[in-house]
């Protein structure tokens, strides 16, 4: 959550707030209620009146109802409904959130196509990752794909995968990540490779914070080397090779 305000007494409260599709906010009020929405830019000031949010530039809004900050107790949360938001083709995303003061906000800011990982399978040899195209294009019908894993500083492996419509599904073999490795730890990014086209990959539409801390996926083990995913601080899916000492 973010630092907007406090919530003053007597504010209209929301019930629910969400962005449809076409970046139209939809609130759910307690009882009818006909009054103006203003939205505010929290560092400009710049004011934007109504729910259609078509247009407006990256930041914070806060949404204003009779002069004064709109509360919620809604999160604004939805994985389905972010999930489909990010279905189309976009260069920006607008959610609607809670403050940590607890009112409704909307953010807007700039986004870039990547695949929105939804399942990670690190086993027998490989890393396989399934996940659905989030901001770019869907194809239609099934076509060939890569997964591919790129060193920081070094050398690069590619798997095979496919893309159907938004999914994609794609693995890795691990023991091409570790050969000749003479650094104790070598990172990996991972990839979908779509028509030439590299993608990332993530998860940054659930709402779980500090995945890199939090999320833990089961290592595998080539000779002396441990291979583990890991989520970075950006939320980009990664690979750690590390060499074990022989006695650990």
């Amino acid at each position: 959550m973010i630092n907007v305000g406090a919530v003053p007494p007597g504010a209209r409260r929301a019930v629910t707030s969400r962005v449809d599709d076409d970046d139209t906010l939809r609130i759910e009020w307690p009882e009818p209620d006909d009054g103006k929405i203003v939205l505010r830019h929290a560092e400009t000031g710049r004011e934007h009146e109504g729910t259609d949010l078509t247009g407006l530039t990256a930041g914070t809004w806060t949404v204003w109802k009779h002069g004064e900050p709109v509360a919620t107790d809604d999160p604004g949360f939805s994985l389905d409904g972010l999930l489909a938001y990010a279905g189309r083709s976009r260069g920006r995303e607008v959610r609607s959130v809670r403050t940590a003061e607890g009112t409704l906000a909307v953010l807007v800011r700039e986004v870039e196509p990547y695949v929105e990982v939804i399942k990670v399978r690190p086993e027998d040899g490989v890393i396989a990752v399934e996940g659905l195209i989030a901001y770019g294009e869907p194809l239609g019908g099934e076509h060939p794909a890569g997964l591919v894993a790129a060193a920081r500083k070094g050398p690069e492996t590619t798997g095979a995968g496919t893309v159907t419509g938004r999914r994609f599904a794609g693995s890795v073999a691990i023991e091409p990540m570790v050969a000749g490795q003479a650094r104790r730890r070598v990172f990996w990014d991972l990839f979908a490779e779509i028509r030439g086209v590299r993608l990332p990959l993530a998860a940054r539409l659930d709402d779980v914070t500090d995945k890199k801390s939090r999320v833990r996926f089961p290592a595998q083990r080539v000779g002396h080397v441990r291979v583990r995913p890991y989520f970075t601080d950006s939320d980009s899916l990664a690979v750690a090779c590390t060499i074990e000492e022989e006695n650990a």
